[in-house]
């Protein structure tokens, strides 16, 4: 927890956040209970330490967003058949932001994942991208490896800032939950209308995994109603 809070120091505990979330819900004059949910959040299977708020919601989910990175690549398309599973006298809830990896030990960007003796990287997406961007190279499209080269894409727009870095897959993170939340806000203003008159909550932070038998954490930034 110290290594955690050392970075970032308004994480809290998933089991925390998950309280914190239903009273954010509950302050916008939103159940949970009439509600559904969806996540931009990295397709790692880490992340799915998440899946247990769902139990709070009206239909099984969460509905996903994100590939790798937590960037929505399901676009205005995904947004739209989103919007129509919403309950009639209900709403939604959308939990977005990138991760990163914390281990034991205090070594960032890298966990021990169940099943594994040594420690491997996460997120994996990012960090790959900060290796073409050292690299130089220029993401050729391939369409077999469409999303990486979206995420090199967003890292390489930001080469100054990743050169000038204490930490490059600290401030990778923080490029990508600039981005996520970009392009969410960017897909909901542009598709309001399939929402009608129905509540939809956008909460986003940085999700830091731990070793695989300690609880993950998350920094909650932004909390916007739409």
């Amino acid at each position: 927890m110290e290594y955690i809070n050392n970075i970032y120091s308004d994480a809290k505990s998933l089991s925390q956040t998950e309280k914190t979330i239903l009273d954010e819900l509950k302050k916008h004059d939103m159940s949970p209970a009439n509600c559904i949910w969806g996540t931009s959040i990295c397709s790692d299977e880490v992340n799915n330490s998440f899946l247990s708020l769902g139990t709070h919601f009206k239909a099984p989910g969460p509905f996903f967003f994100g590939g790798i990175s937590g960037l929505p690549f399901t676009g205005k398309t995904g947004f739209a058949a989103f919007a129509s599973h919403i309950p009639d006298d209900g709403g939604a809830l959308i939990l977005f932001g990138p991760h990163i990896g914390i281990s034991a030990d205090g070594t960032v960007g890298k966990v021990k994942r169940e099943g594994q003796a040594d420690i491997t990287g996460c997120c994996g997406s990012l960090a790959a991208g900060l290796q073409t961007v050292e690299s130089g190279s220029v993401p050729v499209e391939d369409h077999s490896d469409y999303q990486q080269t979206q995420v090199s894409k967003m890292l390489i727009e930001k080469h100054a800032e990743l050169k000038e870095a204490d930490d490059p897959i600290i401030e990778a993170t923080e490029i990508a939950y600039t981005q996520i939340k970009r392009e969410l806000n960017d897909i909901i203003t542009n598709m309001k209308e399939t929402l009608g008159d129905k509540k939809l909550l956008l909460a986003g932070g940085i999700l830091i995994n731990t070793d695989w038998q300690q609880e993950d954490y998350f920094e909650l930034r932004d909390v916007i109603e739409f």
